[in-house]
């Protein structure tokens, strides 16, 4: 008898630290992403057939509370390879003239700026470590690790945008190697989320997980799966951009 009631504490122990690291991810925020043979362009201009294997999530949630107008909700994709993975943005914008984009240094103060922001966090137990980056829109970046000193982290990101009339997107592409990570085996899940600033005509924080009063809360970021292989997509359409930036940094 005595030896069951041990099992039977043991499992219970067992399930309960199975659903302590299964809570550390937003509910209702969950992907999964392919691994794709043709990597998207990194171009700002998402008619890439990469991006057809994946149904974007679309998002718009302010992170104090409500969502913004659907004019001005996000779209994002993700896909990957053998070494990289690519994220990408287009940020609905009815006022483009009017975006936000002052700073001029990579690193300082890009968050400032209207501007589109990624928070990887490998391990998926909702703790650090975990990487920021942030693109504004005109093609200015920052990074970090666990929202510390800046410059500290450093990575070889590839990364463009462009701005239409009602919207501007933006794509990047992320060594798994700078993420201290090998490639991820299929099945094999990451908390993660996809935030945005938006300055026009006001100062709102949106994300797609809802991770509260400040972005870095890993332990409310949604949950992006890496899926198996995809040889083929659907047709694409093409985007015709009015301007645009394209760099890498190494």
């Amino acid at each position: 008898m005595l030896r069951i009631i041990m099992f039977v504490t043991i499992g219970l122990l067992l399930a309960s630290m199975f659903l302590a690291v299964g809570s550390a991810n937003e509910p209702g925020y969950e992907m999964t992403i392919p691994q794709v043979t043709a990597p998207p362009r990194v171009d700002g201009i998402l008619d890439d057939a990469a991006w057809k294997a994946v149904a974007p999530v679309e998002w718009g949630n302010i992170n104090t509370g409500g969502e913004v107008d659907k004019d001005q909700f996000s779209r994002s994709w993700a896909v990957y390879d053998d070494k990289f993975v690519y994220v990408a943005f287009e940020n609905l914008e009815p006022d483009t003239a009017s975006l936000t984009i002052d700073q001029k240094v990579r690193d300082i103060d890009v968050w400032k700026d209207d501007a589109a922001e990624l928070f990887i966090e490998p391990n998926n137990v909702g703790a650090e470590p975990y990487f920021q980056i942030v693109i504004n829109a005109e093609n200015l970046t920052y990074d970090d690790e666990n929202g510390g000193a800046q410059r500290v982290w450093d990575p070889h990101l590839e990364s463009a945008t462009r701005v239409y009339n009602d919207r501007w997107t933006v794509e990047v592409k992320i060594p798994f190697e700078d993420l201290g990570v090998d490639k991820p085996t299929t099945g094999e899940t990451w908390g993660w989320n996809f935030n945005r600033h938006i300055v026009t005509n006001a100062s709102i924080w949106t994300g797609w997980a809802t991770t509260g009063s400040s972005f870095h809360t890993p332990e409310r970021f949604g949950a992006l799966t890496f899926g198996m292989i995809v040889t083929s997509v659907k047709p694409t359409d093409t985007l015709v951009g009015t301007w645009g930036n394209i760099k890498s940094v190494w």
